[in-house]
């Protein structure tokens, strides 16, 4: 293993992409002969996470990372940012299972198994009805095909993202979940309810989100409407 970190993983490589990418497959495949009577119990240690900063995006840094998307990644960010979906949620979303009409989509893989239903802003129904295609897969690669069953890290949409990333000159380490950050903090800025987004956003605990409370300076609600297509507050609108 420790050669094998060597050879795949970067020097600085953090606690999560250690385990993402080197401790969680090891352990699989030694669970599974196990199972089969080939060897102990794997007893791997997990490199604990240091609580760091969550990072978000504000409506202007999404707006010019929206600029500098290409025309297939456009709609997807969109979509992540319109409902904290995460990436793997909106890659195996069907067209069956979106209703345009109504505003609303089904997410059936989810990361804790349960069905969940997400809300639509305007600006994610617009953008959804300018696409294309209405059959299969929501969303497709340049070449029109569904993106690959891989994992949910951004693997399948990586070369467009860094592009995009790079063109915009926002933070490097913006990844696709930070969408799914960003969604949250705009949540809770707009509502001010963790048992709502907690629901709303699929997660197992209100503990979970508590983190987005205050998370985003203040200033921005009107921005975040303006975004989403919603309709701003009488005070807002002042």
């Amino acid at each position: 293993m420790t050669r094998l970190r060597r050879a795949i993983l970067r020097p600085n490589s953090g606690p999560s992409t250690v385990t993402r990418n080197l401790i969680t497959p090891l352990r699989a495949v030694l669970r599974h002969a196990h199972r089969r009577g080939w060897c102990d119990a794997p007893l791997l240690d997990t490199p604990r996470s240091p609580h760091g900063r969550t990072l978000l995006m504000v409506p202007a840094e999404t707006e010019q990372l929206l600029a500098s998307a290409g025309p297939h990644l456009r709609p997807l960010i969109i979509f992540l940012l319109g409902t904290g979906a995460r990436l793997s949620e909106a890659l195996y979303l069907d067209w069956r299972d979106v209703d345009l009409t109504g505003a609303r989509a089904i997410f059936w893989k989810t990361k804790n198994g349960k069905r969940r239903n997400a809300i639509l802003p305007t600006r994610v129904v617009v953008a959804l009805a300018n696409l294309p295609h209405r059959d299969g897969a929501v969303f497709l690669r340049p070449d029109g095909q569904p993106y690959d069953d891989r994992d949910g890290y951004g693997g399948q949409v990586k070369t467009a993202w860094k592009g995009a990333i790079r063109r915009s000159g926002l933070n490097p380490e913006f990844t696709p979940h930070t969408c799914r950050h960003t969604w949250a903090s705009w949540h809770y800025a707009l509502h001010r309810d963790l048992l709502r987004l907690k629901q709303e956003g699929g997660w197992s605990s209100v503990m979970l989100v508590e983190r987005y409370a205050h998370l985003l300076p203040a200033g921005h609600e009107r921005a975040i409407r303006e975004f989403l297509g919603l309709t701003m507050s009488k005070m807002e609108a002042a």
